[in-house]
């Protein structure tokens, strides 16, 4: 494993990105999104998420149909952290219009974590929720043992006083596929239990798995399945087995404008306060451990000004593939690899 300081990490993943065709200015802020995810934890999206990521063409324009306050883009194969924060705009610049906004989207590379378009939107004062269909095929049915359905995340953020938002950011699945590359990558077994082989037993080898179990028995499998209908098939890409590659997959973005849902925007912020701190003040079931509300914890709570300095460890294989895209070179040893998308 080789150390490297936050600061430096994210000069590192930047230059990788701009070694594969990104603009500076992006690469440095999809850098920083990796990096702030290993220094909360969720290293499923962390550094070895981004050597392992296919990004799409890089140039693409998106063909966009406006209809009212729907958008319905074909992204054209492109680049879908580019194609998002674009996306994110429209929203805040549409949203004034209706009181409401939609993006329903098809056809574009993996944007990695949701969170950040969200927050983009509810900073500018709007509550907004994002899915994305996140084939191939994954998630088993409930009571099945064959995948079927994407991993599926879906993500809310609220605004709140101050520019600050509230966000719920979750797969849809038990555990998230990237547990798979992660545990590959640091030579490490899964966790027992969610992770099924061809056979339909439980496996915690990662070059077995075949499927993953959805999070939340039946009512948890609706949601993945509605998200699958909502993100695949209405926005004109694909559902379930007929889900062949990333590009096949969709997602939906809102955005609402408090001001004319009927609780105003200083209503809003004020009511979701309140419901925050009843959350949080509730009878814990273990004394020793309080009760938090959903995104207390979250990525929106990390600071890279503040945390610049802090230490991080990544696989050195990890290392060597950033350094290998800075210098231009096409790195397909993940990329290829099913399993780690």
């Amino acid at each position: 494993m080789a150390e490297s300081t936050a600061r430096d990490l994210c000069a590192l993943a930047a230059k990788a990105l701009v070694g594969q065709g990104m603009s500076e200015g992006l690469a440095r802020e999809v850098a920083e999104e990796f990096v702030v995810a290993e220094l909360a934890g969720v290293k499923t999206h962390g550094i070895g998420k981004l050597v392992s990521l296919n990004l799409g063409d890089l140039n693409a324009a998106p063909k966009i149909q406006e209809h009212g306050a729907l958008l319905s883009i074909d992204g054209c194969r492109g680049n879908g952290f580019k194609l998002f924060r674009e996306i994110a705009g429209m929203l805040i610049e549409r949203c004034p219009r209706n009181g409401i906004s939609a993006a329903f989207v098809h056809n574009f590379s993996r944007y990695s974590s949701l969170y950040p378009y969200t927050s983009r939107v509810a900073k500018a004062g709007y509550a907004t929720l994002l899915a994305n269909s996140a084939g191939p095929a994954a998630v088993t049915p409930f009571g099945s043992v064959d995948p079927l359905t994407g991993t599926n995340p879906i993500c809310f953020s609220f605004p709140k006083p101050k520019g600050q938002v509230q966000t719920f950011d979750f797969a849809t699945s038990e555990v998230v596929w990237g547990a798979i590359r992660q545990a590959a990558i640091e030579g490490k077994a899964l966790p027992t239990g969610p992770f099924l082989d061809a056979a339909g037993d439980v496996t915690t080898i990662p070059s077995e798995v075949n499927a993953v179990r959805g999070f939340g028995g039946r009512k948890g499998f609706a949601l993945n399945l509605a998200i699958e209908i909502l993100a695949g098939i209405l926005p004109g890409g694909r559902a379930g087995m007929e889900c062949e590659s990333e590009f096949d997959c969709g997602a939906f973005f809102i955005a609402i404008d408090p001001k004319f849902a009927g609780a105003g925007a200083e209503g809003f912020a004020q009511g979701l306060e309140r419901l925050l701190v009843a959350v949080r003040g509730s009878r814990p079931e273990d004394p020793s451990v309080p009760v938090r509300a959903p995104g207390d914890r979250g990525r929106n709570s990390i600071s890279l000004d503040r945390d610049h300095e802090r230490k991080i460890l990544v696989p050195d294989t990890v290392i060597e593939m950033m350094r290998r895209m800075a210098a231009g070179e096409s790195v397909a040893e993940l990329a290829s690899n099913p399993l780690f998308n």
